[in-house]
């Protein structure tokens, strides 16, 4: 990730350093406030503002994605080649779904009004194995 933010003539701060990095460990799709928590033992005096900019800069750079949730909260994943998710409406977590039955999929051409699609991810909502074992029958 580095090396495309030098690509696109972003420098590499401290604070974007360990933000990457956070990011980078973990495979949980975090929200904002989670790295915020993550990387502020990590480096003094970085603030949730700061968090979030530069969150944001990596996605208009394309070296992070933001994904759509039901939650209403921005997730990030630092995965950027198509894959799609599964969210757990009951827990909230996000996990990476592979399958490349999906990636296949005919995307819609007509009654688009013009609007080009370019590319395309399927969220999935429903229950993980933990919180399907605490259903009621």
């Amino acid at each position: 990730m580095e090396e495309r933010c030098r690509e696109s003539g972003l420098a590499i701060t401290v604070q974007r350093r360990v933000i990457i990095e956070a990011l980078s460990e973990r495979s949980d799709h975090p929200s904002a406030d989670q790295l915020y928590e993550a990387v502020r033992g990590r480096l003094r005096g970085i603030s949730r503002t700061t968090v979030y900019r530069v969150l944001e800069t990596l996605v208009g750079i394309g070296v992070v994605q933001k994904i759509s949730n039901p939650e209403a909260k921005a997730r990030f994943d630092a995965d950027t080649v198509r894959h799609h998710h599964l969210y757990c409406s009951r827990c909230q977590k996000i996990q990476d779904l592979s399958d490349p039955a999906l990636d296949t999929i005919v995307l819609p051409t007509a009654g688009l009004g013009g609007f080009a699609i370019t590319d395309f991810s399927i969220n999935f909502s429903g229950l993980c194995p933990a919180c399907r074992s605490f259903q009621s029958p």
